[in-house]
């Protein structure tokens, strides 16, 4: 099942780039809640959300959110639809969130990994290709999974593994396409072997005889004939 996290937010005053490094400088994170009315400007504790996002690996996330000082002390459920990462100092930046009803389907993409090593890889030297690292599902909000295994140990080269060929979790439902293939293992990758090239062609022509021959005509040419006797 999806992982789930506990997280406090209050209402954010102000908006904008520079309301924003202001609220991260006293330690806190921008945030917004879509889904249910108008979005709602929030802000988190930047340690709070830090530690429940390093508890959790799973890139679908439910939280339940408390909005301090709200009405009636009511909890919603979202989905931590976004998180925007600082590119240099690995420091979370923006939170997007999305309320659901815990009562309705929902859709989202969830990762897919492989379990064990291909028979064609093990015995073959093949190459599993994983061609798709996500796959989207439907399903109610606790029943979305963390992650999806597939066992891949009985793939020969030439396999492939569709989605229509990968088992659900109960109550989920794959909306990514049937036909498309998420595993496949291809045959290993083999050298051209270049001909050597013929001995006698590869032989230089040599010419030093010839050149010996034709300089020494000259000589042979100057030197005069011997007389002849009377």
């Amino acid at each position: 099942m999806a992982n789930r996290i506990s997280l406090k937010a209050e209402p954010r005053l102000g908006i904008g780039r520079l309301k924003s490094r202001q609220i991260r400088g006293t330690g806190k994170t921008p945030a917004v809640l879509y889904g249910v009315g108008a979005p709602q400007a929030l802000q988190l504790s930047s340690k709070e959300l830090v530690g429940a996002l390093n508890a959790t690996k799973a890139e679908s996330v439910l939280v339940d959110l408390e909005i301090i000082g709200e009405k009636g002390a009511k909890k919603h459920l979202a989905l931590l639809s976004e998180v925007q990462i600082h590119p240099l100092k690995d420091k979370v930046l923006h939170v997007d969130l999305h309320e659901i009803d815990p009562d309705k389907k929902v859709q989202a993409e969830v990762s897919v990994h492989e379990v064990g090593e291909p028979a064609g890889v093990r015995t073959g030297g093949g190459i599993l290709d994983h061609l798709m690292r996500h796959l989207r599902v439907e399903c109610l909000p606790y029943d979305l999974p963390s992650e999806i295994t597939v066992d891949v140990s009985n793939m020969n080269i030439g396999d492939a593994i569709h989605v229509k060929e990968i088992q659900a979790p109960s109550g989920v439902i794959f909306v990514t396409a049937a036909d498309l293939p998420v595993f496949m293992v291809h045959a290993p990758k083999t050298e051209e072997v270049v001909a050597p090239v013929a001995a006698a062609a590869a032989t230089p022509e040599v010419i030093t005889a010839k050149k010996t021959d034709a300089a020494a005509a000259p000589a042979a040419a100057g030197k005069a004939a011997p007389a002849k006797k009377a």
